[in-house]
């Protein structure tokens, strides 16, 4: 479960911006957030959506996240030593370009809350710190990591009740690697579930990072999970009638849409020219028709090619309960059917009681605000016009009445975040 993100001294982010799925208020008949049976944070959103003008720093904030999700989960094992940092300070002021840029975020895991953070640059890590809060028990200290640049020097500090071989840790963790990451490699019972959070329950879907692969491997063999994924797709009204799958050969540098560099760079790193991929066909029979006539996924539209590759994806995370964090979730889809698959997760009928899968999604369609999202789930992103820095607000800041009609309030300025669009005479 998600608590919150922050960010500072990050891309478009000069100050501290903290995204919190913590709900301001709670009421008993509250659809939207769920009982986390967790004290500390009794009630989490099920989730927030960010909406901003282009360019106003929505998609950094996802960028950011996926980049902690990558670095925690990689920075042991697949960065190579003196290989830089991906650092991205804010450009816009010579003392942010100077300084490290943290990130925060703290989550609950096995029912224990967690707050974790960490500042980079380019080339190494300044510091690290972890806190727990236990099932029962009071905050405890598990790492508290700093590097001081004016003697070279690092601390190195543990909390009491860390057990297991902190020298070795330590000594394995270069300047440019995450202590977590590294302990956990050594099989670390403290640090493991930290990790394993984000290898286990964080999905983050950044713009043209959705690919049908996921689907497609849930699908291929198993027959019920073919018929829920059809039915994803009819119940948006896709006539299809059958899905089957196949193998193809493809060329690395014909990948289409084209993985991450690092993704590509280790592929080529390894050897290899061609991937074996699963590839998907849909089946159409028109009413009247004896037979099926099978088109490749590609031959879709831009829609129906998207929600197929969404459809794996959502139907994990609504089973496991797992944290979906997507980018552009409304791009080249119908705004019914947005709203549609915000609600699978965000208005949850009685029979999901104890389920706790979350969203956080980037949009521009304002379709969700008329019921699919609560008032206290929409974030604006807006840019200051003197510093060009971007600010995280929630719209319940601006106070407004519990039957205001939210997408007209967005989309008439009231709360900021649409752009200025100038006039042409």
């Amino acid at each position: 479960m998600l608590i919150s993100f922050a960010v500072t001294n990050y891309a478009c982010f000069k100050d501290r911006q903290e995204l919190t799925l913590v709900p301001p208020r709670k009421t008993d008949d509250d659809e939207f957030s769920f009982d986390t049976g967790v004290r500390r944070v009794p009630w989490l959103h099920r989730a927030a959506a960010l909406y901003g003008a282009n360019g106003s720093g929505k998609s950094r904030l996802i960028r950011a996240l996926g980049f902690v999700d990558s670095f925690v989960i990689g920075s042991s094992k697949r960065r190579q030593t003196g290989e830089p940092i991906p650092h991205e300070p804010f450009r816009f002021d010579a003392e942010s370009r100077s300084r490290p840029t943290t990130f925060e975020i703290s989550f609950v895991e096995t029912g224990s809350v967690y707050e974790y953070g960490f500042s980079v640059d380019s080339e190494r890590v300044h510091e690290e710190w972890l806190y727990q809060w236990p099932v029962g028990g009071r905050q405890r200290m598990l790492l508290d990591r700093e590097y001081d640049p004016a003697t070279g020097e690092e601390s190195w500090n543990f909390g009491a009740s860390v057990r297991g071989e902190k020298r070795a840790w330590q000594a394995s963790t270069r300047p440019d690697t995450l202590l977590v990451s590294t302990a956990a490699q050594l099989n670390s019972e403290v640090f493991t579930p930290v990790v394993g959070w984000f290898q286990q329950r964080l999905r983050v879907v950044t713009a043209g990072g959705l690919l049908p692969a996921l689907t497609i491997a849930m699908i291929d063999g198993d027959e019920r999970a073919t018929e829920r994924v059809l039915r994803v797709l009819r119940e948006a009204d896709i006539a299809v009638s059958s899905l089957r799958t196949r193998k193809e050969s493809v060329r690395v540098d014909d990948l289409r849409p084209s993985p991450p560099p690092e993704i590509l760079k280790e592929f080529k790193d390894a050897g290899h020219t061609t991937l074996d991929l699963w590839e998907a066909d849909l089946g159409h029979r028109p009413e009247g028709c004896t037979e099926t006539h099978f088109l490749d996924l590609d031959e879709e539209s831009d829609g129906t090619q998207r929600l197929f590759a969404l459809a794996g994806p959502w139907l994990d995370v609504l089973d496991n309960d797992l944290v979906v964090v997507v980018d552009e979730l409304d791009s080249s889809m119908h705004a019914h059917l947005t709203a549609a698959l915000i609600r699978r997760i965000n208005s949850a009928p009685p029979e999901s009681e104890g389920r706790c899968a979350q969203l956080v999604a980037t949009l521009h369609d304002t379709t969700p605000m008329k019921g699919a999202l609560d008032r206290d789930q929409i974030w604006l992103v807006d840019k200051d016009a003197a510093t060009e820095a971007s600010n995280l607000t929630p719209v319940s800041a601006f106070k407004p009445r519990r039957r205001e009609s939210l997408d007209r309030g967005y989309l008439g300025g009231r709360y900021g975040g649409v752009p200025v669009i100038a006039e042409y005479g």
